[in-house]
């Protein structure tokens, strides 16, 4: 698949009042550490909550459909999955994975587009990244994000691409992610 655009990032695109109540309701939760459903275990530590909330989707879904047709991916979505609320301490990280999985849901959807939305930008390190393979190593494409984006900023990507978070440095990187799924491919 050819895509012209790999990431839509919208700095901004939910006030403090959102973030903040993010964070409430997820800081709220009995935090877990989070697994790896079919990886080394080793290659993530963060911790996450998982969030049910339609009122919160019903915000979200306004951006991720500006996302999808401004990259021009233009893929036919059907719905969220639970949202889940993600804490990463000093040293927490989450090296190369991609969001898909091997074969479809019970429901027959795959996950079509990821999301981060950055809730608080009062830490150093955990800079994100997104790699455009290519069978020619030197003509990958990587997007590493250098800054700390902004409170409030939606970074959204296809959910087949490479990612990572890089380890924090110093204080607590907070973030909202989701995966928007829809009927495989053809």
């Amino acid at each position: 698949m050819f895509l012209k655009s790999v990431h839509y990032i919208n700095e901004g695109a939910f006030n403090k009042s959102f973030c903040e109540k993010i964070i409430q309701i997820g800081d709220s939760q009995k935090l877990q550490l989070a697994k790896i459903q079919d990886g080394n275990q080793l290659n993530r530590k963060s911790y996450v909550g998982w969030i049910k909330d339609e009122s919160l989707i019903k915000i979200i879904t306004p951006i991720i459909n500006q996302a999808n047709e401004k990259s021009n991916w233009n893929f036919l979505l059907r719905e969220f999955e639970p949202l889940q609320y993600t804490v990463y301490d000093i040293n927490n990280h989450y090296d190369w994975h991609i969001d898909t999985h091997v074969t479809p849901y019970k429901n027959d959807l795959v996950r079509k587009l990821s999301f981060t939305i950055c809730l608080n930008d009062d830490y150093t390190g955990g800079e994100f990244e997104i790699c455009l393979p290519h069978p020619n190593h030197s003509k990958h494409k990587n997007f590493r994000f250098q800054k700390v984006f902004k409170k409030g900023t939606i970074i959204v990507f296809p959910s087949h691409l490479w990612h990572k978070i890089y380890p924090v440095k110093s204080g607590v990187r907070k973030a909202l992610v989701g995966w928007v799924v829809g009927k495989p491919f053809v």
